[in-house]
C-alpha cells in the first residue's frame, strides 16, 4: 500500500519538476515575442512622425485602426493638452502603469490583458503602442493541458504499481498460505516457486532448504525420542514384573518401599507411553480420524471420569457447557481435555471451571496464583515445568501433548494468567484486532 501511494505522488511530482521549467520558458519566449513586436510598432510610428509630422502619424494610426491589420493591436496618441488625437482606444488607461523602458500591461473592460509601450513624443504629446496579450489564455490552455497529462502519468503509474502490487501480494500470499501449512506440522510440504529466476524464487529456494533441514532434524529427534521411549518400555516391563514377584514374597515391612518402586515405575512407563504418543502426533503417523465430534459431549465424559479426583482434594468442578462441533478425532480431544484438567487439579487451587463455546473453543480456568509470566511463552513444552511444579509429581509432558493434540486440530493452546486464577484455553487463532472469545465468554460468565 506504501508502494501504491508513494509511486504515482513520485511520478507526479517529477513531471511537474520537469514541466513547469518549460512552462515557464514557452511563457518568456510568448512575452519577448509581443515586446518585439510593440518595439517594431512604437519604432515605425516614431519614424512616421518624424518624416511627415503629426499629419502623418494621425493618419497612419487611422490606417491601421480602419484596416484592422492587427484587431488585438491598441493605439492611443494624445496631444499636450491629452485630448485625444487618433487610435482605437477611448482614453488613456487609468490602471496603466510603465516601467522606466515604459512598457507595462493593463486589464481591458471585457476582461483581457494588454502589453502596451508609452512614448513620449516631441511637444509633449503622449503615444501608447500594445498588443492584447496572448500569455494568460496561453497559460490557461496548457495549465489545463500539463494537468491533464500529470493527471495521466499518475493514473498510469497507479494502474502499474496496483497491477504490480497485486501480482506481489498474490505471490506472497501464497507462499504465506504454503508456510502456515508448513507450521501446522506438515514439514514434507514446500514452498512452490513460479520459475521466473527473480528474488522471490530466490528466497523460496533458501526457505525450502531450511525447512528441508528443520524436516531432517526434526524427525531425527523424533525417532530417536521414539526408539529410546519403545525400547525402555521393554526393561521397565521386565523389572516390574521382578519388583511384583519380590513384592509377593517379600514380609510385610518391605512393602512400602517395594510399591513406592512399582509408582515410580508406572509413572515412567506412562512418560514414555506419553512421548511415543506426541512423536506419533507430531509426525502424523497417529492415523487419527476426521469426523464431527461433539464437543460438550467430551468435555462432559472427561469431568465424569476426573471429578472424583478433583472431590477427594476437596474442590469441584464447573461445567459451562455450550453444544458445539468440532471435527477431528474424538480420542484425541478426550486426551486433550483430560490432560488439561488433570493439569487444573494437580497445579491449581479452589474450583475448576471448564466451558465450551459454539464456536469450538475450549477452557479450563483454576483459582490458582497462576505462574508467572516469563514462564507462560514455554508452557508447552516438552519436559519444561514451571518452578512451583517442580516439586509435584509429572514429568511435562501433559501440556506438550495437549498443544500437539491442538494444533493437529487447527487450533491454538493459549495459557493466561488471571485475577484471579489461571485459564488454558484451546481455539483458533483469532489473528491481531479481533476480540479473544475465550475472554469475552468468561466477562458473560461473571468472571
Amino acid at each position: 500500500m506504501r508502494l501504491l501511494v508513494l509511486s504515482p505522488l513520485l511520478v507526479a511530482a517529477v513531471a511537474a519538476l520537469l514541466l513547469w521549467p518549460s512552462w515557464r520558458e514557452a511563457v518568456g519566449h510568448i512575452e519577448a515575442e509581443l515586446r518585439a513586436a510593440i518595439e517594431r510598432e512604437g519604432w515605425d510610428l516614431q519614424v512616421e512622425f518624424h518624416e511627415h509630422g503629426i499629419e502623418g502619424l494621425v493618419a497612419a494610426i487611422g490606417e491601421r485602426v480602419e484596416r484592422e491589420l492587427d484587431p488585438r493591436a491598441r493605439y492611443l496618441l494624445l496631444d499636450r493638452d491629452r485630448e485625444r488625437l487618433a487610435g482605437n482606444l477611448s482614453q488613456w488607461p487609468p490602471d496603466f502603469s510603465a516601467d522606466a523602458e515604459g512598457y507595462g500591461h493593463y486589464a481591458e473592460a471585457a476582461g483581457g490583458a494588454v502589453a502596451a509601450r508609452r512614448l513620449e513624443l516631441f511637444g509633449e504629446r503622449l503615444l501608447l503602442v500594445g498588443r492584447v496579450s496572448p500569455v494568460p489564455a496561453f497559460e490557461s490552455a496548457l495549465a489545463r493541458r500539463l494537468l491533464l497529462a500529470a493527471l495521466l502519468l499518475t493514473a498510469l503509474a497507479a494502474l502499474a504499481t496496483l497491477w504490480f502490487a497485486w501480482r506481489l501480494r498474490r505471490r506472497l500470499g501464497l507462499l504465506l498460505h504454503e508456510a502456515e501449512e508448513i507450521r501446522r506440522g506438515d514439514l514434507s510440504r514446500r514452498l512452490v516457486a513460479r520459475g521466473r529466476g527473480d528474488e522471490i524464487d530466490a528466497l523460496t529456494d533458501a526457505f525450502n532448504r531450511a525447512f528441508g533441514d528443520l524436516e531432517r532434524l526434526l524427525s531425527g529427534a523424533r525417532e530417536v525420542g521414539a526408539h529410546l521411549a519403545h525400547d525402555l518400555r521393554r526393561p521397565l516391563q521386565h523389572a516390574r514384573r521382578e519388583i511384583e514377584e519380590a513384592l509377593a514374597a517379600a514380609p510385610a515391612e518391605g512393602h512400602a518401599a517395594l510399591e513406592s518402586g512399582l509408582a515410580r515405575l508406572d509413572e515412567l512407563d506412562a512418560t514414555l507411553g506419553a512421548l511415543l504418543r506426541l512423536g506419533r502426533i507430531e509426525s502424523g503417523g497417529l492415523g487419527r480420524t476426521n469426523e464431527p465430534v461433539r464437543l460438550e459431549e467430551v468435555v462432559g465424559d472427561a469431568i465424569e471420569l476426573l471429578a472424583p479426583l478433583a472431590e477427594a482434594q476437596g474442590r469441584t468442578v464447573v461445567a459451562r457447557l455450550q453444544p458445539c462441533t468440532l471435527a477431528g478425532d474424538r480420542h484425541l480431544l478426550f486426551q486433550l481435555v483430560q490432560n488439561l484438567l488433570e493439569n487444573a487439579i494437580r497445579h491449581g487451587q479452589g474450583s475448576i471451571e471448564v466451558g465450551t463455546r459454539e464456536d469450538g473453543t475450549l477452557w479450563v480456568r483454576d483459582e490458582g496464583p497462576g505462574v508467572d509470566p516469563a514462564d507462560l511463552p514455554r508452557l508447552g513444552e516438552r519436559f519444561y515445568r514451571a518452578d512451583p511444579a517442580r516439586g509435584t509429581p509429572g514429568s511435562g509432558i501433559g501440556l506438550a501433548l495437549a498443544r500437539a493434540i491442538a494444533e493437529a486440530h487447527g487450533c491454538v493452546l493459549r495459557f493466561e494468567n488471571l485475577d484471579p486464577g489461571f485459564r488454558v484455553s484451546v481455539c483458533r487463532d483469532p489473528g491481531p484486532g479481533t476480540q479473544d472469545p475465550v475472554a469475552s465468554s468468561s466477562r458473560q460468565a461473571g468472571g
